[in-house]
């Protein structure tokens, strides 16, 4: 009888054993599915913006503009992040309004992107690594070597929805953009209300376009 007892628990912990290897394995997967998936859209994203620096001249503006556009729509979570950075203010807004600003925001980070990344010397992208927050969230690390050799990091702060990831936040040289953006959003709310905050972002918008 004890022998049967012990052969009984000698096999339930065999098979805990067996499980709990599984298990581990199979977050591991998980955990290396997400980097990979992650990482393509940043390297998705950091082709594009060497693709409009190496143009030059020979891509205005506009065709700067058009050529993120879709890439930024596809990549960024705009909605989160507009939520995120207009905080209790967000609340106070009806759906017309949201749509509105989470265009208009979307709107200012296409044309901020197109106004800075205008011309190439020779820079590039490198991938460093991903770390995994918790199962839907990551942290995606990379940094841009400019033609002296020094290098700007780029973190990304990305988050799963629907089964694909998305940025959700950009950390360059350990500055948050997502809490600088909450801190003045909020401040022009609280100040001049929503119709002043879609002022200022249009102004914004206007100040990065070329003057013809």
């Amino acid at each position: 009888m004890m022998g049967d007892m012990n052969r009984f628990e000698t096999q339930l912990r065999a098979l805990w054993l067996a499980i709990c290897l599984l298990l581990l394995v199979g977050f591991q997967q998980t955990a290396t599915a997400a980097s990979t998936e992650a990482k393509a859209t940043i390297n998705s994203f950091h082709e594009t913006l060497l693709k409009v620096m190496q143009a030059g001249d020979g891509m205005g503006y506009e065709d700067r503009y058009e050529t993120l556009r879709p890439v930024i729509a596809n990549n960024f979570d705009t909605p989160l992040i507009a939520k995120v950075v207009l905080g209790r203010y967000w609340n106070e807004l009806n759906n017309e309004q949201r749509q509105q600003f989470i265009n208009i925001f979307e709107k200012l980070s296409v044309s901020t992107y197109a106004s800075r990344f205008n011309d190439y010397a020779g820079e590039s992208f490198e991938y460093l690594d991903t770390k995994s927050l918790n199962k839907e969230r990551v942290l995606v690390q990379t940094q841009l070597t400019k033609s002296d050799k020094e290098t700007v990091s780029f973190d990304y702060l990305m988050h799963q929805r629907d089964g694909k990831w998305y940025i959700m936040s950009v950390v360059a040289q350990g500055v948050n953009d997502l809490s600088l953006k909450r801190a003045e959003y909020t401040s022009i709310m609280e100040n001049k209300g929503y119709d002043g905050l879609m002022t200022e972002l249009r102004n914004k918008i206007a100040a990065l376009k070329p003057q013809q």
